[in-house]
């Protein structure tokens, strides 16, 4: 047992430059699926956070008349669903000096009268401007809480019919008003009736009391929902929200033609179908409820809107869904590079502790306690690559949550960890890497000590599909015919590297696609471009450390064949030129095979993502993504040629036989 306990520390520091090999590859796989998985939950949390935070509003109903709801409608929603859940205010939008805020067809003893009312600030600009009416002080909002963001006091001298206004905070889109600002509007209403043209102008004057945030207007960038069209169908922003408190106490009469309903809390996530069923129904309930109580007109006289009616709320959820889309698809193909990467790397170091293995059979071993050590190494190994991509996957979160930060008025990183997918992710390459293991020792304890012993015989040449074709072979100097028979010489490594590249330039070429299409679409600006940067970045990560491991293993299975070239004279350069050939073939195939496969990858990626697609790829995509993975095998070639110029002769063409 003394024997065997001391065979555990000496593996460990003689295969330490494999285990960090092991546990590099994990954690750049891991972190990645596990910092893809994090930040979608992330996103959905903070979706959550706010929601519950701000007690916003599952229902707005909508009047559809210009006086608002009715009582009776008021008394059918308040029935339904409590007076406690309910909020009532007002809302209209206008065009400032263009279009009439309001035009109301009103029945009368003298016969139908149309009444125009328009809406002028005369000291704010030309745009779209929205104006809500509620008969309490913000701090009383019960839905929708408004974050005061800045506060004027009002002055003691300001005359008393001066009417206090709020105004949106700025953003790209809506205007700057500081407070303590002035503003002046204009109300001009007008009818037509039997005795002529009849008209009304009052002049308003509002003081800005103070900036504030809704968390129903979260897009900070682009809120599709804050654009109209004017009766030429040409595209008008709105530029200005104000909010107007204590309404009638100061003197303005508004009907309520906004109704905002909250529902019972449940413990189901906001973001969850079960939410969005239970809404959308309570939504056709509303309607066909009311829709009933003014059955005798032909007028539909609400519309209820949900939350998926919010332009800010939808396009969050969705850029977190089309994250999603993008870890799913290259989850698969880093668990595939990665599981391929540490099954070769544990293969051949079976293989290395042949004599290790007859030793300990010949002590009387066990055939799975001998393998035990090696299931302990692979355990170790990938546990530490685990424990790093967890960290790596949280960061990787951060970067992308923060992102989304200069698009979105959104909480805080959310303190909640999700770790479904990254126990998942970890699980999965655990159980494949100690599987593998396992019968890979079991099948080498099957052999007797005396087979273990003796050096395993190299593989015999085979010719290649090119000396069929004389004119083209006989051409080629003898080391690069050497190399080409070389190259297939070992079919299982061979393919193992190639498949290897392929994957890992498929996930260059993905995330540089991703990247582009990110960028001229303009999808989510930073957020998304970000989170392209990352997928990039994970991917050129892995794909040099595949091609450094595969090498590295290259050159240690052919030490005795490298120390024979070198005893027979050859300069280093040439010695290192041997090996990087056969490397360089390889890469190549693996590259090439990897463009196709990577132009698959984006098919499933922009699919999922519903955007891009494979005619938009830019050509210098095609021609870069081949690049990187050849730069990186001439890095790695650079790196490992110092291990084989180190390579002891005497020690390497030491014969047990």
């Amino acid at each position: 047992m003394k024997t065997y306990l001391k065979t555990f520390s000496r593996t460990f520091r003689r295969h330490l430059t494999r285990l960090l090999s092991i546990a590099l590859m994990v954690l750049i796989s891991i972190g990645f699926s596990a910092g893809i998985g994090m930040a979608t939950d992330k996103l959905n949390y903070a979706l959550d956070d706010l929601y519950r935070e701000k007690n916003m509003s599952d229902l707005i109903v909508k009047s559809t008349r210009d006086e608002g709801f009715t009582e009776e409608e008021l008394a059918l929603l308040k029935e339904r669903y409590g007076e406690k859940n309910l909020m009532y205010g007002s809302s209209l939008e206008f065009k400032d000096r263009e279009i009439p805020a309001s035009t109301t067809e009103m029945d009368t003893p003298i016969g139908t009268l149309q009444v125009t009312t328009e809406i002028t600030f005369e000291n704010v600009s030309e745009g779209v401007s929205k104006v809500y009416f509620f008969d309490m002080p913000p701090s009383e909002l019960a839905q929708n809480t408004l974050t005061v963001t800045e506060t004027a006091q009002r002055p003691t001298d300001l005359a008393t019919d001066v009417i206090d206004i709020y105004v949106e905070a700025e953003t790209a889109q809506l205007l700057a008003h500081a407070p303590g600002e002035r503003l002046t509007a204009t109300v001009k209403s007008s009818a037509s009736t039997p005795f002529g043209e009849q008209s009304n102008e009052t002049t308003y004057e509002f003081f800005v009391r103070g900036t504030v945030e809704n968390p129903l207007h979260t897009a900070t960038r682009h809120d599709v929902s804050l654009q109209f069209t004017d009766e030429k169908d040409e595209q008008l922003k709105l530029e200005n929200i104000f909010y107007i408190f204590n309404a009638t106490n100061q003197g303005i009469e508004f009907g309520t033609n906004d109704v905002y309903i909250a529902l019972d809390r449940t413990e189901k996530p906001v973001t969850s179908s079960y939410y969005e069923k239970r809404v959308r129904e309570e939504a056709e309930a509303i309607e066909a409820l009311l829709s009933n109580e003014a059955a005798t007109t032909d007028m539909v006289p609400a519309e209820a809107l949900t939350l998926y009616e919010n332009f800010s709320f939808v396009s969050f959820h969705e850029f977190a869904v089309k994250i999603q889309g993008i870890g799913i698809v290259m989850v698969i193909v880093f668990l595939l590079v990665t599981l391929l990467v540490v099954l070769s790397t544990m293969l051949r170091f079976l293989d290395e502790e042949r004599a290790q293995l007859a030793c300990l059979m010949t002590l009387g071993y066990s055939p799975f306690k001998i393998t035990l050590k090696y299931l302990i190494f692979a355990l170790v190994s990938t546990l530490i690559g685990a424990v790093g991509g967890f960290f790596a996957g949280l960061g990787l979160a951060y970067i992308v949550y923060i992102n989304f930060e200069w698009v979105y008025a959104i909480p805080p990183f959310p303190s909640r960890i999700s770790t479904t997918f990254y126990f998942i992710v970890s699980a999965g390459i655990l159980i494949a890497a100690l599987a593998a293991t396992l019968i890979a020792g079991l099948r080498k304890t099957r052999k007797r000590p005396a087979v273990l012993l003796r050096p395993k015989a190299p593989r015999p040449g085979k010719k290649v599909i090119l000396e069929k074709i004389p004119v083209l072979w006989n051409r080629f100097s003898f080391k690069y015919k050497s190399s080409l028979r070389n190259v297939l010489r070992y079919m299982a490594r061979f393919l193992m590297t190639v498949v290897a590249v392929m994957a890992a330039t498929a996930l260059v070429f993905a995330g540089l696609a991703v990247l582009e299409c990110c960028l001229l679409q303009d999808m989510g600006t930073s957020a998304m471009i970000a989170v392209a940067l990352v997928v990039l970045i994970f991917a050129a990560l892995l794909n040099a450390v595949v091609i450094y491991t595969l090498t590295n293993i290259n050159i240690s299975e052919r030490e005795r064949e490298l120390a024979t070239l070198m005893v027979l004279g050859y300069y280093d350069n040439e010695v290192s030129g041997y090996v990087f050939r056969e490397v360089y073939i390889t890469s190549a195939i693996g590259i090439l095979l990897g463009i196709p496969f990577g132009a698959v990858l984006c098919a499933f990626i922009f699919k999922l993502m519903e955007l891009g697609s494979l005619s938009t790829i830019g050509w210098y995509i095609w021609v870069a993504a081949p690049l990187v993975s050849l730069l990186f095998t001439f890095l790695v070639a650079l790196l490992l040629t110092p291990k084989i110029v180190r390579i002891k002769m005497n020690d390497s063409l030491k014969s047990i036989e």
